[in-house]
């Protein structure tokens, strides 16, 4: 090749190789920033939770309706067997939907398997393929999971789990390489969509605390943790920049009394941090765990913190979130949209929603016949049996969201008055929907 054809050559790889990181530039800042090309600064935002995946290669031999995966749906009613469906039906959904963003608040897999980590990364990175961002944390059931298993006709086998660092690796694309800042004490970060919002990704897991044999479902927001959250917010006030929080565990009481009746849901010493963060300017969180779609809040005037809990995929009502953020009008629409139908073969040709509805009840049902037996409540196992199927009406209400009781109901609740007065305590306070709504909803931020 001659001088003056080599000259020719090196020009067009030039101009070509200059088009290609001009392209590639452009790609990485519109990633980076998605408000500031949004018209009036609106962000629209995804959120699910409590997907609790497990693989479909870790279902073997009939597992679906074997021994080992119908005791454990039988003590905590997932409907494990319909995971992969209904996420892929969610996936779909999303895709179509196309918001901005997609958060994601823990509790991604059954226990923890790491194949199950990994499948789930891959139908995220099929989202930000889409140019639609994913932000993840880590759940109680996500790290440090003695029970990750395999099942194989009506037994369970140990796979493997993931660490924190393996959990950071694998979600690596989806809130841990790109941030702002990240807290050395914990898998909480700080992600920047755009000018004016960041995004508080809160781990406040216990999975430092698992054992062989056990592991930790309550939550707690470590003092090395919360100073780092203080040096974030301090930053976002100075540079009048919004926060909005993801976590977990809730981080207000859904319910009067949620704390001591199922303390492990509350994050620990949720009263002072739900306080702590409003007074330094956090207004939402976003958070999962009870498997419940409601929203309340705690605070009044200029400092209101709204904790807007989603409920599950994993069970009824299968769900999840579309929130429309308005950075100049300060406030946003919150939406629930429902999975109603799934690429799967129901029992008994019934459609999806029944199926869900009729699972969840009877599982239910079992689960309070034991559970009004024990402490606090004691009640004789006769009257726990006949009394089982009020706690679950009552436990479902509050799960679908915006309670009412009707007056049949209310006659059912009274009468177990003379039975357990705490029982009844407890019946109130679950048909007691606290404000503001829980599934279509608009909220004004504070200025």
């Amino acid at each position: 090749m001659d001088s003056k054809t080599r000259r020719k050559y090196e020009q067009y790889f030039l101009r070509n190789a200059l088009c290609i990181i001009s392209l590639m530039f452009i790609f990485s800042s519109c990633k980076k920033d998605l408000i500031s090309s949004l018209p009036g600064n609106h962000l629209k935002i995804a959120v699910i939770t409590d997907i609790h995946y497990l693989d479909p290669s870790l279902l073997k031999n009939g597992a679906e309706t074997g021994k080992a995966l119908t005791d454990y749906m039988n003590s905590d009613p997932k409907m494990i067997p319909y995971g992969d469906p209904i996420f892929r039906e969610v996936i779909e959904k999303l895709k179509a939907e196309h918001p901005d963003i997609v958060l994601v608040a823990g509790d991604i897999t059954k226990d923890g398997e790491k194949v199950s980590h990994l499948a789930v990364a891959h139908f995220f990175q099929e989202l930000e393929d889409e140019h639609i961002r994913v932000l993840v944390v880590p759940g109680n059931h996500d790290i440090n999971n003695p029970f990750a298993n395999r099942y194989d006709g009506d037994n369970a086998y140990p796979t493997a789990s993931v660490t924190a660092e393996e959990f950071r690796q694998i979600y690596s694309n989806f809130g841990f390489s790109n941030t702002i800042s990240k807290d050395p004490n914990s898998l909480s970060y700080i992600s920047q969509p755009g000018p004016g919002l960041w995004i508080l990704g809160i781990d406040d897991c216990k999975y430092k605390e698992n054992k062989p044999d056990s592991d930790v479902t309550a939550g707690k927001i470590t003092p090395q943790t919360m100073q780092w959250i203080k040096g974030q917010m301090k930053i976002a006030k100075q540079k009048n920049i919004m926060v909005l929080g993801l976590m977990h565990h809730n981080m207000i009481e859904h319910y009067t009394g949620q704390s001591v009746l199922d303390p492990d849901y509350v994050t620990d010493n949720w009263e002072a941090n739900a306080d702590t963060l409003r007074a330094w300017g956090m207004n939402i969180i976003f958070t999962g765990h009870y498997h419940a779609n409601d929203v309340t809040s705690r605070g009044n005037g200029s400092t209101i913190l709204y904790d807007i809990e989603t409920g599950a995929l994993i069970h009824t009502p299968v769900c999840y979130r579309i929130v429309n953020l308005s950075l100049k009008k300060k406030e946003l629409d919150v939406t629930t949209k429902y999975i109603t139908s799934i690429q799967a073969s129901i029992p008994g040709g019934l459609d999806f929603v029944t199926y869900s509805n009729n699972f969840f009840s009877a599982h239910l049902d079992g689960i309070f016949s034991y559970r009004l037996t024990q402490p606090p409540f004691l009640i004789p196992p006769a009257d726990a049996a006949s009394a089982a199927p009020t706690f679950r009406n009552a436990f479902i209400a509050h799960t679908n969201g915006d309670e009412k009781i009707s007056a049949e109901e209310q006659a059912k609740v009274s009468a177990f008055a003379q039975i357990s007065p705490i029982g009844y305590q407890g019946l109130m306070t679950l048909w007691t929907d606290l404000p503001p709504g829980d599934n279509d909803l608009n909220i004004k931020l504070t200025p």
